[in-house]
């Protein structure tokens, strides 16, 4: 058996990564009168979540608004995320706003909508199913504070100060390493990097694996996500460390193949990429050929993996890997091509308001013909001018005979042309170790491996789908039913 001796010190709780949900589970299990250490990798809190767009939803009193809300997420998830996890989650929200409030914020409805006459936004339609239901089953929501600071960022803050204040030990750039298991299989420790030396901290109650996903790990990505390349927009320290602990562990993995993923730019100058957010209508995408291939207008703004993902079967190549964003000047100049709310590089770089900044740097290309829009694009100039005509040709009758886009959102696009190489950039990764509504993570037996739970984006439980706002939501109310289980198991 393992003996606290072989431990350099010994907690009731380690925590392996400090985000959304470490935060909740450590803030949880602390208050329930635990002892607890985060262990964080980066030189900073807040991982993915302090650089998302910071919303989340509550479920609406009643028990059939949890009842259309499982139904509805049953569906996005396509059966792959067992009712009673759902369910957890679905009541799980309602607990929220006591408990953010309990932490001095209040969790409510904003009283504006993001995203609002961007492009692409949160749509309804065939590529986003909805359960037809005439009752509704939840309210969007965010942390109220200073509209000039990000929800996120709100959230972040509020939830950093609650661990300080409560004096939390937070170890940053302590990589964990290894779960340390006694000889019944059970978790009773953390290996972990620091100062160049190894260290092992014992867990008597539990480990919460609350340390994100993979989306930092290019290997990891070719692998698993449908569209290769795949960039990515967030956190750089989210590399997958934790899936091969849990491997090692005997854990089983699940919804690995599924991202949050938009469409965007990268520079060579960043690491991460920027998520881009077309300010008006006057624009189309055009593939590396340089054809339309979908109303642009359509696609739910999370769910670029699908559209990216599309294989030519003849060619055996992704013909929509890179996309071209052509657009005009009254588009150029109608606000900052990316979204200041989300990304990893809202951190350290503002983008122009008219993009002129970006048009300096040579992110963005300008063209006075289509004969030099074709040049810059690398794209044949027969194809771009026949596109171009048939697009502009269904601007002028508001029919757009290629994809159906809704005629409001037709707009003729004439010189100077502007184009924006763009890409599929993930902001996180599903994927990880499967947990069950308890948030105890499950091994490949189908049983639960005491002592590990998990929550957040690390073994998230969206299944195909992404629902806006779903992992925000989940990181808090996963880690919350960790901190809960962990105390209600005995030593």
């Amino acid at each position: 058996m393992v003996a606290a001796a072989d431990f350099d010190e010994v907690v009731d709780v380690v925590a392996i990564g400090y985000g959304f949900a470490g935060a909740c589970a450590a803030i949880t299990a602390h208050d329930g009168g635990a002892s607890v250490i985060i262990l964080e990798k980066m030189p900073h809190g807040g991982g993915n979540s302090r650089v998302s767009a910071g919303q989340g939803f509550v479920a609406l009193p009643g028990d059939q608004a949890i009842q259309d809300l499982v139904n509805w997420l049953d569906a996005m998830c396509l059966q792959t995320t067992p009712r009673d996890v759902l369910e957890a989650f679905a009541r799980g929200t309602r607990d929220l706003p006591p408990f953010l409030r309990s932490l001095g914020g209040e969790f409510s409805v904003p009283k504006t909508k993001m995203l609002t006459g961007r492009y692409p936004s949160a749509v309804k339609g065939p590529n986003f199913p909805e359960i037809a239901t005439t009752r509704p089953m939840f309210d969007k929501r965010c942390l109220e504070g200073p509209d000039d600071v990000p929800p996120s960022r709100r959230l972040w803050e509020l939830f950093s100060k609650a661990v300080a204040g409560r004096g939390i030990n937070v170890r940053y750039q302590t990589p964990a390493t290894d779960l340390i298991r006694d000889d019944n299989g059970s978790i009773v420790g953390v290996s972990a990097a620091a100062g160049g030396k190894t260290i092992r901290i014992g867990a008597r109650k539990g480990v919460v694996m609350s340390c994100g996903g993979f989306i930092a790990n290019p290997a990891m990505r070719w692998d698993y996500a449908a569209p290769k390349p795949l960039k990515f927009a967030g956190n750089p320290g989210n590399t997958g460390d934790g899936i091969g602990m849990a491997i090692r562990a005997g854990a089983d993995l699940w919804h690995m193949t599924r991202t949050s993923t938009f469409i965007g730019f990268q520079s060579p100058d960043y690491e991460a990429a920027f998520c881009i957010f077309f300010p008006g209508p006057g624009f189309i995408w055009v593939d590396k050929y340089g054809r339309r291939y979908i109303d642009e207008t359509s696609v739910e703004l999370h769910d670029f993996d699908r559209v990216f993902g599309y294989i030519d079967p003849d060619k055996v190549e992704f013909p929509r890997i890179p996309t071209w964003g052509i657009f005009d000047e009254e588009t150029r100049n109608g606000g900052a091509l990316t979204w200041p709310i989300a990304g990893y590089n809202r951190e350290t770089y503002r983008w122009s308001d008219d993009n002129s900044v970006e048009l300096e740097k040579g992110w963005i290309r300008r063209a006075e013909t289509i004969e030099a829009l074709a040049e810059i694009t690398n794209i044949d100039e027969r194809t771009l001018t026949e596109t171009l005509g048939r697009y502009n040709s269904g601007c002028a009758s508001g029919i757009d005979p290629e994809f159906g886009r809704p005629g409001e959102t037709l707009k003729t696009l004439e010189p100077p042309y502007y184009a924006i190489e763009l890409h599929p950039v993930a902001l996180n990764t599903q994927g990880g170790a499967k947990r069950d509504a308890a948030a105890r993570v499950i091994d490949t037996r189908g049983q639960p491996i005491p002592g590990l739970y998990s929550a957040g984006e690390f073994g998230s439980i969206w299944g195909h789908l992404y629902p806006g706002g779903g992992n925000i939501t989940e990181a808090m109310v996963f880690g919350r039913i960790a901190g809960q289980s962990i105390l209600a198991r005995s030593a």
